[in-house]
């Protein structure tokens, strides 16, 4: 197996010397807390002394510009000889070049939408959202007023018209989600004057329909296999149990349980303080099960970090959950790999059906449900009631003919 040393005579040739040596030494630091290997590092170095190398040849001494680096990717791949991961090297590089102020990066002219998209957002952080939320909202709503702010007046047909053009190439539950982002910004506009009617009400409510079906949910036994299909002899085995005994027992959401922090944890009290949505925290029961799960990843498993976050990558780059993704894939792989196929939907959101279901089957009532999952809408736990066939059933009259 070939190995590869950081201190291979040669290697920092044209480095030792260049004024901005350090900004190459910041990214092989980070590199290695996150985890990369020695190869992927030596590689680094290398791009970074070819750069450098190629730099000096035809500019000499001249200030950095943001745009070498794409010029000198452009000249390798001329020559047929940019190699796999060089321009992800370098695009390294040029990041801790910016941060350190070596470079400066280009500021985009900032045009009538994007200033209304900053006082957008602005109002959004002032209303409590969470960033996930607000770069929801932004997504949707930058091409909406790109394309239509351009002075005119908006009107109803103008906003429709937007909508049957691009809701059509979204799947229905992102139309959906388009639809309400861009009701949100319209309302801003009107309560900050910008437009002279409220079009917010031009655009139809397409609800999912959130009592129309029965929520996917497993049964007890169900949930044990999958727990049980995480190999915790395993870093990310205890990862992945620590994660999915959380959404199991709790009912935590996904986002909830990928930001949970160091400091959210009492161990002493057994209590676990959760940021949900909007903002509002809540303290739970840290069941025993629970805390075990944790301090068995937190001390066997989680890295070495300056962040304060839980739950970390285990492949490189060795980086703390942001977003509620991660948990999701490992919903969705462990459930596979239990065998659990079909017709359970949501992935992660599965595990807190499935701790409602079992609660109304045990015979908790909707608000204690409600309580539970931290519910702000007392209505929103009455879907749990279509699963309690037997309670159901009693209310049922006798279809005439039938059976006794």
């Amino acid at each position: 197996m070939q190995t590869f040393s950081l201190t291979t005579l040669g290697l920092w040739t044209g480095l030792e010397d260049w004024p901005h040596r350090a900004c190459v030494d910041t990214v092989v630091t980070e590199m290695h807390a996150q985890r990369y290997s020695a190869k992927s590092i030596y590689h680094f170095v290398q791009a970074s002394r070819r750069f450098v190398a190629w730099r000096s040849d035809t500019m000499g001494a001249a200030p950095l510009g943001y745009d070498e680096i794409d010029r000198f990717v452009a000249h390798r791949r001329a020559a047929a000889a940019l190699r796999n991961g060089e321009r992800k090297a370098l695009a390294r590089l040029r990041e801790a070049m910016v941060q350190a102020g070596v470079m400066t990066a280009p500021t985009p002219a900032a045009g009538p939408a994007d200033e209304v998209l900053r006082r957008f957002e602005i109002s959004l952080v002032r209303r409590g959202y969470r960033p996930a939320s607000v770069s929801s909202y932004i997504w949707f709503c930058r091409p909406f007023i790109v394309e239509l702010w351009d002075g005119a007046e908006l009107t109803k047909s103008i906003v429709l018209s937007y909508l049957e053009r691009h809701a059509g190439e979204r799947s229905r539950t992102t139309a959906r989600i388009m639809c309400s982002r861009i009701r949100g910004i319209l309302r801003f506009l009107y309560a900050e004057g910008l437009i002279a009617e409220d079009l917010a009400s031009a655009i139809p409510a397409a609800r999912a329909g959130r009592s129309a079906g029965l929520p996917s949910f497993l049964a007890p036994g169900q949930v044990e296999a999958v727990l049980a299909a995480c190999d915790r002899l395993t870093i990310a085995g205890r990862r992945d149990y620590a994660v999915l005994i959380l959404l199991a027992r709790l009912g935590l959401r996904a986002a909830e349980v990928a930001l949970l922090s160091l400091d959210d944890v009492d161990w002493r009290a057994g209590v676990l303080s959760v940021a949900g949505k909007g903002g509002r925290v809540a303290q739970m029961p840290l069941p025993q099960d629970v805390g075990e799960a944790l301090a068995a990843y937190i001390q066997q498993g989680r890295p070495l970090s300056s962040s304060r976050t839980i739950f970390h990558r285990v492949e490189t780059p060795v980086q703390p959950f942001t977003t509620a993704t991660p948990v999701i894939l490992i919903a969705r792989r462990v459930l596979r790999r239990a065998g659990v196929r079909g017709s359970v939907r949501g992935a992660s959101h599965v595990f807190r059906h499935s701790l409602a279901t079992h609660m109304i089957r045990s015979g908790a009532s909707l608000n204690e449900i409600g309580q539970v999952l931290r519910h702000q809408e007392p209505d929103t736990a009455r879907i749990y009631a279509k699963v309690d066939v037997a309670g159901l059933r009693s209310l049922s009259l006798a279809w005439p003919g039938g059976a006794q």
